[in-house]
């Protein structure tokens, strides 16, 4: 995967995104568009294109503005149903509406304030995806909270970055993370440098 399709609607919902953000968290709203996310979450999409994945009810774990990976998803992904974004952060919510409000429109999409490492996502998803796990527990953490969850295949990424306060779960490689995750049934393991110099790790399975 190597770029986004950056439509008119797109940009009409990016440009209102941004236009009204807060000017607190404005700065927020632009780390989370570097060059760098970007890459990330297209390395994502292709991997998971690759494998021939038919998803239909995805829950992003921590997706904060979610306004690479939802379109991203939609428009490589005619099965997806349902995309819902759970986060900690009380500012994204009305922001990640603004961005995704196509999808918000269609009932497509639904962003949920919630810690997921202490509060149960009390719904079935097929495919868990975590583009954030050195800022939280390791997600055997998670499975506690939610043992309900039918077999979903899980998508996590993390880094061996730990320079920054919020990074309190760094793993040294791809093969640490899976084995972290308790990932047995590995579909994809991979590592990629990124444009701002961090290295991601990235493992898809059960």
């Amino acid at each position: 995967m190597e770029y986004l399709k950056f439509t008119p609607n797109l940009a009409n919902d990016w440009k209102n995104a941004l236009s009204t953000s807060e000017p607190y968290v404005f700065k927020r709203v632009m780390d989370s568009m570097n060059e760098s996310q970007l890459e990330s979450k297209l390395w994502l999409v292709q991997e998971l294109v690759k494998l021939d994945i038919k998803p239909k009810r995805v829950a992003i774990l921590a997706g904060w503005f979610a306004q690479y990976i939802v379109p991203l998803l939609y428009d490589n992904f005619e099965s997806i149903e349902w995309i819902k974004n759970f986060e900690i952060d009380q500012d994204v919510k009305e922001i990640s509406y603004k961005f995704n409000k196509r999808y918000k429109d269609s009932n497509k999409y639904q962003c949920s304030i919630k810690d997921i490492m202490m509060k149960s996502l009390e719904e079935d998803f097929d495919i868990i995806i975590n583009c954030a796990c050195e800022h939280m527990y390791p997600m055997t953490k998670f499975y506690e909270w939610n043992p309900e969850l039918q077999d979903p295949l899980y998508v996590l990424q993390s880094t061996d970055d730990d320079q920054y306060d919020d990074h309190i779960n760094c793993v040294k490689d791809e093969f640490h993370l899976a084995e972290q995750a308790n990932i047995v049934d590995i579909k994809y393991k991979g590592s990629k440098k990124l444009p701002n110099g961090m290295t991601r790790f990235m493992v898809i399975g059960k």
